[in-house]
């Protein structure tokens, strides 16, 4: 059986495909559970439908990334191939057996939420957070005994807590005009740059390195220098997506100012930058070292009337980095 329903969707974050890609009807499908891609950037399961007239056939459900699934308590063994479910999802506007799946109602009658915008549905006994819950927050008992400093694994509180101003130019606004919503960095698998890869919900390291920080992402495995033996950029150093870090303590606080960025985007929307864009960003840590407070600025007279800022704060919530292991489409 099929069944339609119109349903306006607001943006739905860290999506691979943007929202503009399917259609904002809500369809439900029923039918067999016939694989699962356990993959980033997003998982993906197959839908074997029948007895659903020209709906009927074989359809892939583009769902959330492992990490966000995980978080809000969806795991693997929760997909068992060959169990009939209910799926609701928004179908591609560009291949005709794909959507976006939003909720998967299980042959127990539980529900499952799977993408970080979706909703209830169908019943109370619900997998996942819906908008606006609160996901698992609780920090490390001893962070304070550790006394680790900033020097751990760093997570996004959910839901995630943070200001931002961004004073776009309105050619860069206009700019995104020219960006291939389908055929993309993120649908590519191509590692972000900066300062992208900082506004990412995937958790962040810092590794003491002497002279050196790396700051390690979840996100495509990156890793990123951070030399604090240096005060200024070497002449001869190269452009790169992720640029030339020097940093520096200020009172406690780790200050990293980045230049040599060559990375084409601000976000994954098609915003333009250009290579003269500079990051500043500034991190301090909570007395009882179980919070990081970050400040991002962001400097780029092409594409800001003003520097550009991002405020808020990570958590040490114990968990690892993973493997993130990207396949793209």
């Amino acid at each position: 059986t099929l069944l339609a329903a119109a349903l306006s969707l607001t943006h739905v974050g860290h999506a691979h495909h943007s929202q503009s890609a399917f259609s904002n009807e809500l369809t439900e499908f029923v039918g067999v559970l016939s694989d699962v891609r356990w993959i980033n950037p997003h998982v993906v399961l197959t839908l074997d439908v029948a007895d659903a007239g020209e709906s009927s056939g074989r359809w892939a459900f583009e769902i959330d990334s492992i990490y966000m699934l995980l978080r809000s308590g969806v795991s693997r063994d929760l997909f068992q191939l060959g169990q009939e479910v209910r799926l609701a999802g928004y179908r591609s506007n560009t291949d005709p057996r794909e959507a976006l799946g939003m909720n998967m109602l299980l042959p127990d009658g539980r529900e499952a939420l799977l993408l970080g915008r979706a909703r209830p549905l169908w019943t109370d006994d619900v997998l996942g957070r819906p908008v606006g819950a609160t996901s698992n927050n609780t920090v490390v008992a001893n962070t304070a005994a550790e006394d680790r400093g900033i020097f751990r694994v760093w997570s996004s509180p959910r839901p995630a807590e943070r200001t931002m101003h961004l004073p776009f130019r309105e050619a860069a606004i206009a700019a995104r005009s020219n960006f291939d919503l389908i055929d993309n960095f993120a649908t590519r698998c191509e590692p972000e740059g900066l300062p992208r890869l900082l506004r990412n919900p995937h958790p962040f390291e810092f590794v003491d390195r002497g002279a050196e920080i790396m700051m390690r992402s979840q996100l495509y495995d990156l890793e990123r220098t951070i030399r604090m033996d240096e005060t200024s950029v070497p002449d001869d150093a190269p452009a790169s997506p992720l640029g030339y870090s020097i940093g520096r303590w200020d009172d406690g606080t780790l200050v990293v100012e980045t230049s040599r960025i060559n990375w084409p985007y601000f976000d994954n929307i098609g915003t333009p930058q250009s290579e003269r864009v500079a990051v500043i960003e500034r991190y301090t840590l909570s007395d009882d070292q179980s919070r990081l407070d970050y400040r991002i600025a962001v400097s780029d007279p092409e594409t800001f009337t003003d520097d550009a800022t991002i405020e808020g704060y990570w958590l040490a919530l114990g968990e690892p980095i993973l493997r993130y292991e990207c396949l793209a489409d």
